[in-house]
């Protein structure tokens, strides 16, 4: 899948006329080489650190820097050869090293943390041995921290750096078929959870109870089936009465709405899936909403196929909403894409001003929320993958508004 990822990037390099892409974001390092490091995940702070370097040209080799402590996982995740090593803080060489007992003088000097100095080198020493010191570079470029540009452009001075974050989102739109497999599995740990978490809600439960049955009912579903795959967290935005979503944390009362905007990462891939609930009896008014939702929604479902421009998605949504009654309801999307980035939303985004179309292998969280201080918050969201013909939906929870 990966030496895949990093075909289509070298083909787009050359379509564009860049000589090499160097990413830095972790989900672009991990898209593109297949090594999701643990150290850099751990916070912004670690951005910059490890980047990876893919030429255009195929001859030339793909190289990696990451941390001495990271580069032994590293090596072990991905086909990549060249994997440089900087200085880390942590000390996690073998025990006859640091006895002394290898014969060699063990002792080396560590940093508090990293010695930006020693990246510049390595980085540049990466470009120089390919050829590419005065070479038009991409890179990630919407989130490189200022002192990380300044330095790159200050230790490459003939290099030109351009912006490549959508190429990247645009390559990372359509998926490769162990992808899809990995959201796949994501949807069906979040429909476990959430049926897990709705079998138990009780009255007086705040949001965070719920979420608790949620998660719980997705790590029992992935420790059940190992298939499913790496089970690495089950996350949300968990709603439960009027107030909720704008700061309320009374219990859960009749005729409060609990509503699930929630996702689980597995290996890396994500969902990002959504339904409603009421707890006892729905009121006419919090019904007349929910249809709508759901009105709006399978309305947009009706133009998930090839071929539709994204914005024709986002206006039959919209279209329903306004016919509904709710001439002032207004959403700056329908949904998203989805793949490695943390905060799921990705590009491209169902919106009204997204006019490219859809092609097969993109695959779409479809959504239709509203949050009511007076109401409750509503959420119905499917993972849509776009096929040849038309799509197939990871969902299979009912559209009704099912009371508790």
């Amino acid at each position: 899948m990966f030496d895949e990822s990093r075909r289509r990037v070298r083909e787009e390099l050359q379509r564009l006329e860049i000589d090499a892409c160097l990413v830095t974001t972790p989900a672009n390092i991990f898209y593109t080489i297949g090594f999701y490091s643990p150290v850099v995940n751990l916070s912004f702070r670690l951005m910059g650190t490890d980047m990876a370097l893919i030429p255009a040209d195929p001859s030339l080799s793909a190289a990696l820097m990451t941390s001495d402590f990271a580069a032994p996982a590293a090596r072990a995740a991905t086909s990549i050869e060249d994997i440089r090593a900087y200085r880390m803080w942590v000390e996690n060489r073998d025990l006859d090293i640091i006895t002394g007992r290898s014969g060699s003088d063990a002792r080396i000097s560590r940093p508090p943390q990293w010695n930006p100095d020693e990246l510049d080198e390595t980085l540049t020493s990466m470009l120089e041995e390919r050829g590419l010191s005065a070479a038009t570079v991409g890179i990630d470029l919407r989130y490189v921290y200022a002192d990380s540009l300044f330095r790159l452009q200050q230790n490459n001075p003939e290099c030109q750096f351009v912006d490549v974050t959508g190429m990247l989102y645009g390559l990372r739109a359509i998926k490769h078929p162990q992808e899809i497999g990995m959201h796949r599995n994501a949807a069906k740990l979040f429909e476990a959870g959430l049926r897990r978490a709705i079998n138990e809600a009780r009255e007086g439960q705040s949001a965070q109870d719920i979420k608790y049955q949620y998660q719980a009912g997705a790590l029992e579903a992935a420790m059940a089936d190992p298939a499913l795959g790496e089970f690495q967290s089950a996350y949300g935005f968990i709603s439960a009465g009027t107030g909720s979503s704008f700061g309320d944390r009374s219990g859960l009362r009749s005729g409060d709405l609990i509503k699930f905007d929630c996702g689980v990462a597995v290996g890396g891939f994500y969902s990002d899936c959504g339904r409603t609930f009421a707890f006892g009896r729905a009121s006419g008014e919090q019904r007349r909403v929910h249809d709508a939702l759901a009105e709006a929604h399978a309305a947009a479902r009706e133009q998930m196929r090839p071929g539709t421009p994204i914005s024709a998605v986002y206006r039959a949504a919209d279209e329903v909403m306004q016919a509904r009654g709710f001439p002032g309801y207004s959403r700056g999307h329908y949904g998203h894409s989805i793949g490695l980035d943390t905060f799921v939303e990705e590009p491209p985004f169902i919106s009204a001003t997204e006019h490219s179309e859809l092609q097969p292998g993109m695959l779409l969280c479809l959504e239709a929320p509203y949050y009511s201080a007076s109401l409750g918050s509503y959420q119905i969201e499917d993972m849509i993958l776009i096929t040849e013909t038309g799509h197939e939906n990871f969902n299979t929870l009912s559209y009704e508004l099912v009371e508790l």
